[in-house]
């Protein structure tokens, strides 16, 4: 009953591949539990202007109820759940997405108005990887 919207294509970025097939776990899972009823999850991503760098910025976005600016303070907390999840968990997925990201060179952020069916979008930075020769 997840309704899942992707890019039809994606960039190519740096980081190591078991380690972001667990940041996108986490992160698709969590819209999925917190997400409205029917989920309804997209994913995507941007190339903002980083100075001349070449980042990537990725993003979960979910149909949710949105945080409040207290849940997303304690959001990447180790330990810390929301009430109103439909899942069950001990709150260390978003901890383990942050100290990811980070490793990797990256940021990870979230935003939200708190706004019940305008959800909340979590998003990550990478590197940016050359295209020529992939």
């Amino acid at each position: 009953q997840v309704e899942i919207i992707t890019p039809p294509t994606w960039p190519v970025a740096a980081g190591y591949g078991p380690w972001l097939e667990e940041v996108w776990f986490n992160l698709i899972d969590n819209a999925i539990k917190y997400g409205g009823l029917p989920p309804r999850v997209e994913l995507g991503y941007a190339r903002p202007d980083r100075d001349g760098k070449d980042v990537i910025e990725f993003w979960v976005r979910d149909n949710g109820s949105g945080l409040t600016p207290e849940e997303q303070a304690r959001l990447f907390v180790p330990f810390s759940t929301l009430p109103r999840s439909r899942g069950t968990g001990y709150g260390l997925g978003l901890s383990i997405v942050r100290r990811i990201v980070e490793k990797l060179g990256g940021q990870v952020r979230v935003h939200s108005e708190g706004v019940p069916d305008r959800g909340s979008v979590l998003s990550f930075t990478l590197p940016g990887m050359p295209q020529e020769g992939i």
